[in-house]
């Protein structure tokens, strides 16, 4: 978590100034997806979030199915 509010500061809440509330969500939601579905991590092995989470999960199913 401590990676993400970091890198959430540094990429995009420091680099913007806005004007309402409203778009500073906008912002941070805008920023959360981005950060789960196409930024890639090098901890995930260059994967996203996402995609890590979606190959734990069908690896995961599969377990004690016999």
């Amino acid at each position: 978590m401590e990676s993400f509010f970091s890198n959430l500061k540094r990429e995009k809440l420091c680099r913007s100034k806005y004007r309402s509330e409203n778009e500073f969500r906008t912002a941070v939601d805008k920023y959360m997806t981005f950060y789960n579905e196409e930024r890639l991590h090098a901890t995930n092995q260059y994967g996203t979030p996402a995609q890590k989470e979606s190959d734990f999960l069908s690896n995961f199913a599969g377990v004690g199915a016999d």
